[in-house]
């Protein structure tokens, strides 16, 4: 016999365009939408039949709803993965909830992560009528029997290794199922939690947690304040091909533990030094971008002999409204005075990050002459950092080179990748060069 399990209520109240708050690397989902104003107001209930073969124990499926507002703003959403499905059997289950006043759609369908096989069969919508009785709602190919599923459903989200197809084997009703192949799935690696590549290390008091890819000439990777290894997601594999990449979080970022010292770059770049030493290389190529960059402009001038080569992106050698918008100095003021009322361990170690911004560094053109290696100078044309304070670097490096990413802003390591890496390739498979023009490579 079936049976039906009552899911409750549930709220989500994260940025309008998350679906759910698990990794984005290890799931898809199945959609549709319909639209819901005349039902402004009123209760719902969906449920579907879902039975789930599973290849890897951890493997799961859920159904979610969710309504969409004016605006692009979300209402009532919940994906059930706080009870997750991993039951051979088939079992029916339901989401109730109500629709928000200013809904314009309902949106919902499954939910699949991880190696497994996973059935859903017979979604059903109903919605409180003028007397307060739940009435169906049609929903189209919502048993998944016709010829116009495709039509009617579609992805919300998919990754390689998840196939879905109607299917005869033992549907839950009439002829048919829809079927979610995911034995062919295989887990992405995830930069930045990567267990098979992690390594930690004990520097300067603190633990720092890196990972290493790949063969050849070291190349150190170095992020951006508040961020980690992950930042690198779209570097990592490409530059593994040919260095032995060492991506690093920084203290008080990522995994790296912190001993509740301000944050300076100075101490960022000793860090680096002594796990260069703890690891026995004399001298590594490095790219940092951002906070990662001012790390790797202070390493090239207080251990020269530890840089072979530099890539800097949107980096700044000191701070103020010359440099980056007052604006934009006045926002990271404002996050930091609202952590000051926080005394966790965790929003204080925020606050001494967003502190770092506002106050550090504070060098001057003239301390670049120190660094002798060849050093590439990036930025995007829209970035962050004004052009021409990273034009002043440039100039001021005694074997630097420039180059303004046209159209690009301060992630243009995100935002187009494929250009950043060659880019960066280029430069560090090229000779040490004497100073000429910095119009670019």
């Amino acid at each position: 016999m079936t049976r039906y399990i009552p899911i409750a209520i549930g709220w989500l109240l994260l940025l309008p365009y998350f679906l759910l708050a698990q990794p984005a690397d290890d799931w898809g989902a199945f959609a549709q939408r319909i639209p819901i104003e005349s039902h402004h107001g009123k209760l719902f209930r969906l449920q579907a039949a879902v039975k789930v073969d599973l290849i890897d124990s951890t493997a799961e499926a859920e159904i979610w709803a969710r309504v969409d507002r004016k605006n692009k703003r979300v209402g009532f959403f919940y994906n059930m993965m706080d009870k997750p499905i991993r039951k051979s059997d088939w079992q029916v289950y339901v989401i109730e909830g109500k629709i928000d006043k200013d809904a314009e759609f309902l949106a919902f369908g499954g939910l699949y992560s991880r190696q497994g096989r996973f059935y859903f069969d017979d979604f059903q919508l109903f919605v409180e009528n003028e007397e307060g009785n739940l009435e169906k709602i049609p929903i189209p190919s919502g048993d998944f029997e016709g010829d116009s599923v495709a039509q009617h459903w579609g992805y919300l989200q998919q990754h390689e290794g998840f196939t879905l197809s109607g299917t005869t084997e033992s549907p839950y009703l009439g002829k048919r199922s829809a079927l979610v192949d995911g034995s062919g799935f295989k887990k992405p690696i995830r930069y930045g939690d990567n267990d098979s590549a992690g390594h930690r290390i004990t520097v300067n008091g603190i633990e720092l947690y890196y990972e290493t890819y790949g063969q050849g000439e070291p190349l150190l990777l170095l992020h951006g304040n508040s961020q980690s290894i992950q930042a690198f997601t779209h570097q990592i594999p490409e530059f593994a091909k040919h260095y032995q990449v060492i991506a690093v979080d920084t203290r008080g970022q990522g995994k790296s533990s912190e001993d509740g010292k301000p944050y300076t770059y100075e101490l960022f770049a000793d860090d680096m030094k002594a796990l260069l030493d703890k690891l026995e290389l004399d001298s590594v190529n490095v790219v940092g971008w951002s906070d990662g960059g001012n790390t790797g402009l202070l390493l090239a001038m207080k251990h020269p002999a530890k840089v072979k080569k530099l890539v800097t992106m949107g980096a700044n050698i000191y701070i103020n409204d010359q440099v980056v918008d007052r604006n934009v100095l006045q926002e990271i003021e404002k996050r930091r005075e609202a952590l000051k009322t926080d005394t966790s361990r965790t929003s204080q170690n925020t606050a001494r990050l967003m502190t770092l911004l506002l106050t550090e560094p504070n060098h001057v053109y003239e301390d670049l002459r120190a660094i002798h290696c060849p050093v590439l100078v990036m930025a995007g044309e829209n970035d962050i950092i004004h052009e021409n304070h990273t034009r002043e670097i440039a100039t001021h490096l005694p074997n630097g080179k420039l180059y303004i990413a046209t159209g690009e802003d301060h992630y243009f390591p995100v935002n187009n990748p494929a250009k950043f890496n060659a880019v960066v390739a280029d430069f560090l498979i090229t000779q040490p060069y004497a100073k000429s023009s910095n119009s670019g490579l």
